[in-house]
């Protein structure tokens, strides 16, 4: 029997996890295994690969103190009915390589979630941004009014770095979808085993070349930890603009999204985005540990990246969607005060750039005088006490520069600032159109790429346990949110 402290601390939590987040992958695994077993002509082989089919369509046995893991659980099940065909399951195969390989299958889908996610709040981004295209608003930087923009600037530029997210969450997935199968515990075999057939069995792109990397590597593992930091970072930026703007009535959310207070009857907590921030922190947290878990440990060590790193991996994904998902909640319906942002660029003096444009294309001396001129102009209006918006052309002879009245009320107008930002990537509407419509279109093509994915891995899981698709088709149904 195992030591009381051991089975508490180690074996019991890693069985209880295995069998809530790994079974499906090690009936995968276990059958591809088998299946190319019985195409390389192993006595009994066929037999397990009938006998896994089985076993996976009934209740997994009861947990047992004596039994080390879920492998050796299900190993003494086969053993029971066919012990020739528990014998030949053994054959080149070692917990090492099966281990590494259920972490890879989960991961995939985990990243796939994760990507869903990501483009469903994309989406929802991309709407709110085309209803609020002429919705201007103070940007700011260094926590002060910077410059007008539109709220549909503002979430565009957001989208875009979502959508290099979701471009690096794939990239991660092709370093993530290789078949450790076939290393055993880190030598290979002298068996003859077609590690690439079984690759091909679970939809890996291809085995890792190296058998000592394929169960001894965590680089793909803490790529993924790096790889949510980013997105959950990008999002709690986010999240704090959304709030400052929450916390001036600029934005509020739907009734369901916030809570009152028992004590003061006016507030109307934006809780939901609360909450969001703190997944993304403890996304970011878990994330930390991962990379923590792969620190400092020897190459050939396989359980500080292995089993001891999958309960914060499984947190950083889960914290990580459902922060996602608040935020898409919080973002398909807000109230926008269209009319309080653009008094704010009225009455503030985030225009004044436009001014100092203006008086160089009249004066023809260069932005450099402009700019200083328009900075004595301010230094005076504020020793008088008056705004920018009450600025004359007397008020600009006085700093020697000259515009005319009209002029000078164009620019000063926050709407006309963002009409005249018509340069690429500007916030001018017609601009904004066509960079909304070219991210509707990358967005597409990334759900149709989602969707093969999706498919090409369902498919494989079906071949596994029985069914008519061949593994690798594209062919199917419905692509779920995750497999």
């Amino acid at each position: 029997m195992w030591h009381d402290l051991y089975l508490s601390s180690v074996l019991k939590p890693d069985d209880a996890y295995a069998r809530a987040h790994l079974l499906p992958h090690l009936f995968d695994a276990l059958t591809a295994h088998a299946l190319m077993l019985e195409a390389q002509q192993v006595p009994h082989a066929a037999q397990a690969v009938q006998l896994l089919r089985t076993l996976r369509r009934e209740p997994f046995p009861p947990y047992d103190p004596r039994t080390e893991d879920v492998f050796f659980t299900l190993d003494r099940s086969l053993a029971a009915r066919e012990a020739g065909a528990a014998g030949a399951l053994r054959t080149a195969l070692s917990r090492n390589d099966l281990d590494m390989t259920l972490y890879r299958l989960s991961a995939r889908e985990h990243l796939l979630g994760a990507v869903w996610r990501l483009m469903m709040l994309r989406r929802v981004l991309l709407d709110l941004a085309e209803r609020e295209v002429a919705t201007v608003i103070v940007a700011y930087t260094h926590h002060q009014p910077a410059q007008p923009t539109t709220l549909a600037h503002y979430l565009a530029g957001l989208e875009n770095v979502l959508a290099r997210d979701t471009e690096r969450l794939f990239g991660a997935l092709g370093r993530v979808n290789l078949s450790p199968m076939g290393a055993v515990a880190l030598g290979g075999s002298s068996f003859s085993i077609n590690r690439q057939l079984t690759s091909d069995l679970l939809a890996f792109d291809r085995p890792v070349e190296n058998t000592y990397d394929a169960v001894s590597t965590s680089d793909w593992q803490v790529e993924l930890a790096g790889t949510v930091t980013v997105a959950a970072t990008t999002l709690s930026r986010g999240v704090h603009d959304l709030l400052f703007w929450a916390s001036r009535g600029l934005i509020a959310l739907e009734d369901g999204l916030v809570q009152g207070s028992s004590v003061m009857p006016q507030k109307r907590n934006p809780v939901a985005l609360e909450h969001a921030r703190a997944r993304f922190s403890r996304a970011i947290g878990s994330a930390q540990s991962v990379t923590l878990c792969a620190h400092n440990v020897p190459f050939g060590d396989v359980n500080d990246p292995g089993t001891d790193m999958q309960p914060p991996l499984h947190s950083m994904w889960q914290d990580f969607g459902e922060g996602a998902d608040l935020l898409s909640a919080a973002l398909v319906n807000p109230s926008v005060n269209r009319a309080a942002w653009l008094r704010e660029a009225q009455e503030g003096e985030a225009a004044v750039t436009e001014l100092a444009d203006a008086l160089a294309r009249q004066e023809r001396r260069g932005f450099r005088e402009a700019h200083t001129a328009v900075k004595r102009l301010l230094a005076d209006l504020h020793a008088s006490g008056r705004p920018l918006s009450s600025a004359t052309p007397d008020d600009l002879a006085v700093v020697g520069v000259a515009l005319p009245a009209a002029e000078l009320r164009a620019a000063l107008d926050p709407a006309a600032f963002v009409a005249r930002r018509t340069t690429l990537g500007g916030p001018a509407p017609e601009v904004m159109r066509q960079a909304l419509n070219a991210a509707r279109q990358r967005l597409q093509d990334d759900f149709e790429q989602h969707t093969q994915v999706v498919r090409r891995f369902a498919d494989a899981r079906t071949h596994l346990a029985g069914g008519d698709t061949e593994a690798g088709s594209s062919a199917g149904g419905s692509p779920a949110r995750q497999l």
